[in-house]
């Protein structure tokens, strides 16, 4: 996970994995006094204040959040947000670097006598596990505990409140109340309306796989607590189609170009936050999927940005001339960033959106508006989600012979 300045009142802040959030303190130097001539002004001897890195110089704007539980340095962060799912699941079994505590929430859930009689199984043992390892989570972190609701249910809005439920109801006999969960969900129409649900009933969502605006539009205008469209996977769809126009509101000679600088999911991430700072301010934007710093960097100032451990370090060893200097300079803003602010509040205030964009959008204008990429990605990315369920059903049953 990455370093951050959490946002007082996001919905994140009172919120750990796949996903744990840090916070940093820049090195501060100190300060001497000089007389000169008429006037007094602040002199600072060379190297009295360390320069900052580009990720302490980003996490004044966004909160970083790293991407994975087992990351090298997770042990030197301060954690404050994380994210539980049937792929964290499947990566701690088995896996000589996670904590044994993990292991054992998870065969806790296995061995569940209510799960024993339920008519599915596998769904009600991993909410149990889930809410198992959460429940861990949220002893460790400041913040929420993002917790997947189970994928199979990605149509059936019914289905997924009743997981949700249950999820709500596991994390309860843990001694977790709802204030400190995010019931994460996928961005199909049914998902969204269940979000929506959740929400008038006071529980937090977090909406993923959103690869289209008209998912965000649909999602924000719900009231969902959190939404988070991925750059990299849009970035790699446009490669593998270079005839799509990359950007709709673009000039047209974008289209067939694999050579130019645009990345549509940057752009989208972008327009997204625009749109909920000026129009559905309670929704957060969490950009994850992020194939190079100089994207993330291009949207210093988004709510929340999920990096991987590459570009962590990346950021890390990068110096800026924040809090630099040469022992020349007097009187100089002292914390000036090192790393643009790229969007912020107020800037979202100055966009213009189109009528089709500011809509209510119904049923039929989502499906319209989702596009050739935003369908193809949903479609693939709830299939790689289930299969991590499944995945995770031989490992259950093998789990739970061993224990008799």
């Amino acid at each position: 996970m990455g370093t951050m300045t959490a946002h007082v009142g996001h919905p994140l802040h009172t919120l750990p994995c796949h996903y744990h959030g840090t916070r940093t303190r820049l090195r501060q130097g100190t300060r001497c006094m000089a007389q000169a001539t008429a006037k007094k002004v602040r002199i600072k001897p060379p190297s009295s204040s360390t320069a900052a890195t580009e990720l302490e110089a980003l996490s004044q704007w966004s909160t970083i959040i790293p991407d994975t539980v087992l990351m090298q340095k997770i042990e030197e962060l301060e954690l404050q947000a994380a994210t539980v799912s049937s792929t964290v699941l499947a990566g701690m079994m088995g896996n000589p670097r996670v904590a044994r505590e993990y292991q054992m929430a998870i065969e806790h859930g296995i061995q569940y006598d209510k799960c024993k009689t339920d008519s599915d199984k596998l769904a009600c043992i991993l909410d149990k596990a889930l809410a198992n390892v959460g429940a861990i989570f949220a002893e460790q972190v400041e913040g929420r505990v993002s917790t997947e609701v189970d994928p199979r249910a990605a149509y059936d809005t019914d289905k997924m409140l009743s997981r949700a439920h249950s999820l709500i109801e596991n994390y309860k006999k843990n001694g977790i109340s709802s204030d400190r969960i995010l019931i994460r969900l996928p961005a199909t129409w049914q998902g969204i309306q269940a979000a929506k649900q959740l929400e008038q009933e006071g529980i937090a969502s977090h909406v993923t796989l959103i690869y289209s605006f008209v998912q965000a539009q649909a999602a924000a205008q719900a009231g969902v607590s959190v939404i988070q469209p991925n750059v990299g996977r849009i970035m790699d769809w446009y490669k593998k189609h270079p005839g799509y126009i990359k950007n709709q509101r673009g000039p047209r000679s974008d289209g067939g170009s694999l050579f130019d600088n645009d990345n549509p999911g940057v752009q989208l991430a972008e327009r997204i936050y625009n749109y909920c700072a000026k129009y559905h301010p309670k929704t957060k934007v969490m950009v994850a999927g992020f194939r190079s710093k100089a994207d993330a960097l291009a949207l210093a100032g988004v709510d929340y940005l999920v990096l991987n451990e590459r570009i962590v370090d990346s950021l890390d060893k990068a110096t800026t001339l924040q809090g630099y200097n040469d022992g020349f300079r007097a009187d100089e803003k002292d914390n000036e960033s090192g790393v643009p602010q790229q969007l912020s509040s107020d800037s979202a205030q100055q966009v213009e959106f189109s009528s089709s964009e500011t809509v209510e959008v119904t049923r039929q204008l989502f499906e319209e508006g989702l596009g050739m990429a935003g369908l193809e990605l949903l479609d693939t990315g709830i299939k790689g989600l289930v299969e991590d369920v499944n995945r995770l059903e031989p490992i259950f049953s093998n789990l739970a012979i061993d224990s008799l």
